[in-house]
């Protein structure tokens, strides 16, 4: 049996009104947590105690580094700012979890960021944090990643000669 990295998970977003194009990662990902909760109550009757169970709640924490060039951050930020709904998934990208038919185990979410903020201190990298509540349940199920989306996770070999050139 074999540990789960943390590295290994990524969070891709998308607004919900695009669905026609491609879910993106927002890059230098340092930290997010996928978290569920449900408020218990507890009710004392004369025939001891018994449990009220209320309804799920999910929400994903998010932490990364401000990267220049990186139009996913910006969007996310505009979404907090406009109320845009977005579109979530946890994706366990690790080789030994994909399908037979390519896909990576993965966590889907619809919901809100509920905040942004970007951090800039004198002596740090700038980041940014935010948190996305998710309506209703997370779905679980298999991604499939793009080329593009599988590079952004982590680069592929390359090989020591000119692109192009044969050996």
């Amino acid at each position: 049996m074999e540990m789960m990295q943390g590295k290994n998970r990524i969070l891709l977003f998308r607004k919900l009104s695009q669905q026609n194009t491609v879910a993106a990662k927002l890059v230098f990902q340092t930290d997010h947590t996928f978290s569920y909760s449900r408020e218990l109550d507890s009710i004392v009757t004369k025939d001891g105690r018994v449990i009220k169970v209320g309804e799920l709640e999910s929400e994903v924490s998010i932490e990364a580094i401000q990267a220049k060039d990186d139009a996913v951050g910006p969007m996310l930020r505009d979404s907090v700012i406009k109320g845009e709904k977005l579109e979530l998934w946890e994706v366990s990208v690790d080789e030994d979890l994909k399908s037979s038919e390519g896909k990576y185990p993965a966590v889907y979410a619809q919901g809100y960021l509920d905040s942004w903020e970007d951090a800039a201190g004198a002596e740090d990298e700038a980041t940014i944090s935010s948190n996305f509540i998710v309506e209703l349940e997370p779905q679980f199920g298999f991604a499939t990643l793009t080329a593009e989306q599988e590079s952004a996770a982590q680069y592929a070999f390359t090989d020591t000669i000119a692109d192009g050139e044969q050996a």
